[in-house]
């Protein structure tokens, strides 16, 4: 009778465990993405409704298939789990001993250099996103630069912090390249801000020293889309621009996107005539985000429990879901996710704002790590380029493919990121862009 019980249980068990995930199914597809990615949760409708079928016929079977069945079951969900757990340890390791992790105090490495560097220069600050304010919707202010004529402590991917001093409008160039005309200018994110290099070493700086001529970056960590062509609008529209150079970063722009469109006064760079006046506003700028960066300076430099908390929350969450898994498995292959038709518009923006001002207008296409690790190189069209490029051919869009120029021509593309294992570009490679573009525009 106890082992009925027992094995009933556990028949219950996994009836319950695939309606369950049926449901979650249903609302990841349906509610998060508005049924347009369909086709990639198919496998998962199929999956679990055939499972959730199946263990209602065992519920009807004799007890010795039952049992069968049950032990089975529990055999393939423990083999799963250890695998799982035995690979994240297993890569977990790897990152120590690659990254060299070690547990910060509860003061930052950050805070610490930015109190020893104030005490020479008290006009030191870190380098704050604009992505900070995407959530303030009740701010009548979006800044899109940082600190005017700071001392700037930015990032770090390797032995030292990367820091600059900021221009009048708080973006990382020499102030006295700000005049009627500049040659080159660059819109983008970290990429196009210099992350995480020595002050002169990021790509503007790069091109700068190649051609002699006056060039400037807007490039602000976390920026995406929509902020890009806001700083576009705001900074370039009473000087003289040769060329524009749109800097796009595969992994992560798009997803920006959805962020920012949600922010009141970033979707209103969609319309033509917009501006925030910010070229007027810094020194309100400047007190906006010095108030910032104090009420929230233990969230910005803390390894503090909540973060932890929420590491663990992470952590976890990818455990349960049989993250690595799945990858093995190829079950999330095919993530379809549709390109925003708002990309196309910000684009044409851009393109439309240039041909007004007279400037040449180029699309660069920065490939992420992820493309060139062995279980992605067969994933076709992992970051959705073939569907980008395709709106930038049919809107007549020069097209900078780093990835054809650069990367796919090296035998070891990851050596081309910093250290061979954060997220950004070596200054080495910041250089050899910079070469890349200089050669393209000299050709004929």
């Amino acid at each position: 009778m106890k082992k009925n019980i027992f094995f009933l249980s556990f028949n219950y068990f996994f009836i319950f465990l695939f309606l369950f995930l049926l449901i979650y199914t249903f609302y990841r597809a349906e509610i998060i993405h508005n049924s347009q990615q369909i086709d990639y949760y198919l496998k998962y409708y199929i999956i679990f409704s055939s499972s959730f079928l199946f263990w209602l016929i065992v519920l009807r079977l004799s007890i010795e298939l039952k049992m069968f069945f049950i032990i089975l079951g529990i055999s393939i969900l423990f083999s799963l789990y250890s695998f799982e757990l035995i690979r994240f340890y297993n890569i977990s390791l790897k990152n120590i001993f690659l990254e060299k992790n070690i547990e910060l105090p509860l003061k930052s490495e950050k805070l610490i250099l930015i109190e020893k560097l104030t005490k020479k220069d008290p006009n030191t600050f870190p380098s704050i996103t604009p992505s900070v304010f995407l959530d303030k919707d009740k701010m009548d202010l979006f800044p899109l630069g940082g600190i005017s004529n700071a001392t700037t402590v930015f990032c770090k991917e390797g032995p030292e912090f990367s820091i600059y001093k900021s221009d009048r409008y708080g973006f990382n160039n020499p102030d006295d390249n700000w005049s009627n005309e500049v040659d080159y200018l660059f819109i983008g994110d970290s990429f196009a801000q210099g992350a995480c290099v020595d002050e002169g070493k990021d790509i503007a700086s790069q091109l700068r020293l190649l051609t002699g001529k006056k060039t400037l970056t807007l490039g602000m960590a976390g920026n995406g889309p929509l902020t890009e062509l806001g700083s576009l609008k705001e900074y370039v529209s009473d000087i003289k621009v040769n060329n524009i150079f749109w800097v796009y970063f595969e992994r992560n722009d798009l997803d920006d996107l959805k962020k920012e469109k949600k922010n009141k006064i970033l979707i209103k760079y969609l319309n033509d005539n917009f501006s925030q006046q910010l070229r007027n506003k810094q020194i309100k700028i400047d007190g906006l985000i010095k108030r910032i960066i104090l009420d929230e300076k233990k969230k910005l430099f803390s390894n503090n429990l909540k973060d932890k908390n929420l590491a663990n929350k992470n952590v976890f969450q990818s455990i349960i879901r049989l993250k690595i898994v799945r990858d093995k498995l190829a079950l999330d292959r095919g993530l379809n996710f549709k390109i925003d038709p708002i990309f196309e518009k910000i684009i044409l923006q851009a393109k439309k704002f240039s041909e007004l001002n007279k400037s040449n207008f180029y699309f660069i296409y920065l490939p992420d790590k992820e493309s060139y690790r062995t279980h992605n190189l067969e994933k076709k069209n992992l970051y959705k380029k073939d569907e980008i490029l395709k709106i930038l051919k049919r809107n007549n869009i020069n097209v900078i493919d780093i990835h054809s120029l650069l990367f796919v021509k090296e035998k070891d593309p990851i050596s081309l990121f910093a250290e061979k294992i954060y997220g950004h570009y070596s200054a080495d490679t910041y250089f050899k862009i910079a070469k890349i573009i200089k050669n393209y525009l000299d050709s004929p």
